[in-house]
């Protein structure tokens, strides 16, 4: 019997955009700020840099292990002060029709007492924000208020 070290966060969401669309709005500083953060610049390559942020609030930054354009995202997921180190964030798109299938992987959340949190606020935060990408790219509605948290 093997035991699980980690947890991670595994999500999928069907997307009325293109793959295209849906894959930009991870990988452009402009779309980020859109549906995700306050403030955002990335390097959209494998080894490039990114660093997204809230005012008042965190700060992420880290390396893009690996890209396939268009298809994959791997990024290390970093927040100064706190030990997220280890933890990666992964997302895919693919085409389901004229549409996207979005698949967000936030994993290497060991299971104990002190990463609960961070666990939990991980699926909060993915939850919280694709459907307000989901909604951005739909409609052009950004659901996000100064008031949710």
């Amino acid at each position: 019997m093997t035991s699980k070290k980690t947890r991670s966060v595994n999500h999928q969401y069907f997307i009325r955009a293109s793959p295209k669309r849906v894959f930009k709005a991870f990988t452009d500083s402009k779309w980020l700020v859109r549906w995700l953060s306050d403030n955002a610049e990335i390097s959209p390559h494998k080894g490039g840099r990114y660093s997204i942020g809230w005012k008042n609030g965190p700060q992420h930054s880290g390396t893009i292990l690996n890209l396939v354009p268009g298809m994959s995202l791997t990024l290390s997921w970093e927040w100064k002060g706190v030990g997220l180190h280890g933890t990666k964030f992964n997302l895919s798109v693919e085409a389901k029709g004229k549409w996207s299938l979005l698949k967000v992987e936030h994993s290497g959340f060991p299971i104990e007492e002190g990463w609960t949190d961070l666990y939990v606020g991980a699926v909060w935060g993915w939850t919280y924000f694709a459907m307000n990408l989901k909604s951005v790219l739909e409609t052009g509605c950004d659901l996000r208020s100064k008031y949710d948290g």
